[in-house]
This record gives structure tokens, sequence and C-alpha cells, in this order.
């Protein structure tokens, strides 16, 4: 077969699987973009999951520890993070001819005037696009200096839209109802009370707002112990705890929050995606980061089916915008939890003018 023959057939067969390879993360994005409702989902737990709230639980000694007892994450990422850059693992979408963080706009419904919380916003990617594209105010949450370094200077050019709170999320008191929407990437893993985290995300979002939630990993299907004890090596590293759509779903539910959709997106299609790869290869063979030296160790000891299966999930959740003046008690109210609370206007100028000084 001479040149030209091999260039006939080899162009074709690379084009082909760049299309194939393109066409997967629009399928992802067209799934996430369009998640599913949780009625059927959620009602109970696990006895995994229930072990995890426990045993894999964040505590305060952990504070930034990540990776193994000497690095925190301001060590691991502090020297490559920029501007450009983000943690999340799974961006969609994420090709040469898209952007990324449209998903959480097509999710959140961004409009001019907004409020919005991210809570773990490590480089500022996503609150620097979405504030790029709507005249939006973002209040963004990091306990890490070096990343609140550089998301403040991300966010420089919005001309106050953009706040920086350096802070563990947990211990955050932010005005109640001051929020249209609230957003979490990959970050609600690191609660040391989910519980807590969740009825704060309720307190501070305004009636009819979002809360969006990105969470790796999860124990919604695991049904071995073997398998449970294998996977615990990544919270013994990163000190993230792998809170699946189930489990999110269910401690949702119990606050009021409603509708609830959710998506599952199985570990083989998000794995293969281009995001994952390029962070999988950089924490492996740059960072040396010992969860990832050890991957090929973790899948071997765990079951193929639940690893390959394992979820990244996303959850919608929408606080119910009732009637003023529906409190608790209130016969009509179709949520226990249901109260209307309108931040004091001093508090919230206060808090406007601290997040001022935050900065």
């Amino acid at each position: 077969m001479d040149t030209a023959s091999i260039l006939l057939f080899v162009a074709p067969l690379i084009a082909g699987v760049f299309v194939a390879y393109n066409l997967l993360h629009y399928v992802l994005f067209f799934l996430v973009t369009h998640p599913k409702d949780a009625t059927n989902i959620g009602h109970q737990l696990n006895e995994f999951e229930e072990r995890q709230l426990v045993e894999w639980a964040p505590h305060v000694d952990d504070f930034l520890k990540h990776d193994d007892e000497n690095r925190t994450y301001d060590d691991v990422f502090g020297a490559y993070r920029n501007k450009d850059a983000n943690y999340s693992t799974c961006v969609f979408p994420r090709t040469p001819f898209t952007h990324p963080y449209e998903a959480e706009c097509v999710l959140l419904k961004p409009r001019d005037g907004m409020r919005l919380l991210e809570l773990g916003c490590g480089s500022g990617a996503a609150a620097y696009y979405l504030a790029s594209r709507y005249n939006i105010e973002i209040v963004c949450v990091t306990n890490s200096s070096v990343q609140a370094d550089i998301c403040r200077r991300t966010l420089a050019t919005f001309g106050g839209r953009g706040h920086v709170i350096v802070t563990d999320f947990d211990t955050l008191d932010l005005p109640s109802e001051s929020f249209d929407a609230i957003y979490a990437l990959e970050s609600i893993g690191y609660t040391k009370d989910v519980d807590a985290w969740l009825a704060g995300c309720w307190r501070m979002l305004k009636p009819g707002g979002h809360l969006l939630i990105r969470s790796p990993g999860s124990l919604d299907h695991c049904r071995r112990e073997k398998d449970y004890r294998s996977v615990t090596a990544f919270f013994d590293n990163w000190r993230y705890n792998f809170l699946g759509s189930n489990l999110l779903v269910y401690k949702a539910r119990r606050l009021g929050f409603n509708p609830i959709r959710y998506r599952r997106l199985p570990f083989w299609a998000w794995g293969l995606t281009w995001n994952f790869i390029r962070h999988m290869l950089l924490w492996k063979y740059r960072l040396k980061m010992r969860t990832f030296v050890r991957l090929e160790w973790i899948i071997w000891r765990t079951s193929k089916g639940f690893i390959f299966g394992n979820a990244y999930n996303t959850v919608l959740a929408t606080k119910p915008a009732f009637p003023a003046g529906l409190s608790l008690g209130d016969p009509d109210s179709s949520s226990p939890h249901w109260k209307v609370r309108i931040a004091p206007l001093a508090r919230v100028t206060d808090w406007t003018r601290r997040s001022a000084r935050v900065i």
C-alpha cells in the first residue's frame, strides 16, 4: 500500500474518531442539562451510605489536608492554578468548540441583577464565566488562601460584582434569603456536617432559588464490604466524602426542597472526557498525588461493575416559592420546614460592607 492510500485510509479514521469523541461530550452535555425528576430516588439510604456519613466525614483537624498528612490543598494545587484553570474534573461541555460552565448557565438560569453564592470556588473560573455572561453579583467562598488570591485577580475586572471570602464554608453566616442561586462544584464532600451544610443553603436561598451540586463518586449501588473498604482509600487521601445523588436527594427532600432533579453519569462515560483525562494525568504524573499513583491498585481490588458504573452526580434542588406570609405550620404548606424569612435591610447592608472589606 502506497503513502497516498495510507493517508486516504488514516485521515477519515482520525476525522471519525475526532467527531465521535466530540459527540460524546455533547451527549453528556445534553444529559446533564436535562436532569431527571428525583421522585424515584432518595427515599432511604443503604448501609454504606449511612456509614460513610460517620466514617468518612472530614474532621476539624483535617483542615486543608490533601493527598497525605504532610501536603495541604495549597501545597498540591497552588503551584499550577491560574485564572484560566478549573479544579472540577468534569466540566460540560469541554471540547475545542465550546466554553466551560455553559451547563451551569443552563441549569442555574442566571439573569441580570441576580446574586449567586459559590461554595468552594477554586480558582474562580466558574464565577468568572457566569459574571462575564450576565450582570450578576457573585460571592465566592474558599478556605484556601492561594485560591482566594487567584479568584480575586480573576474577578477584579467586574467592578465590585465579585466578592471573595476566605473561610470554612461550614461556618458561613450570611443573611437569610439573600441569594437567588447557590452552587457547589465538587466541593460538598469537604463538609463536616452535610445536614448543617444543606440547611445553611436552604436558609440563605430566596424562595424559588436553586441549589446546584456536582459531586463525583457515589455509594448508591455499593453492596460489598470489600468495595467500601477499597474506595475508602480516596477519602483517606483527599478527606473528601463522595456524596451520591441518592443521599443528596434524601437530605434535600427532608429539608423541603421541591422539585428536585438529578442526573447520574457513569464513570466509564465521564471518565473518557478530555477534562477528566487531563486532570488525571496532571495529578498522577506531575503532582504525584498518592491516590492516583495507587489508582490501578484500587480498581484491581474493587468490583469492576461498581467502579466503572460509579456515578458523577448532578443534583438541582429548588426552594419552593410560596406566597408571601406563609409560615411554619400553615396547612397550605407542602413542607413542614417552610418558613418565610426576610433579612432585615440593615443586616444586608452590613453584609455588603463586610464583603467589600473581605476583597
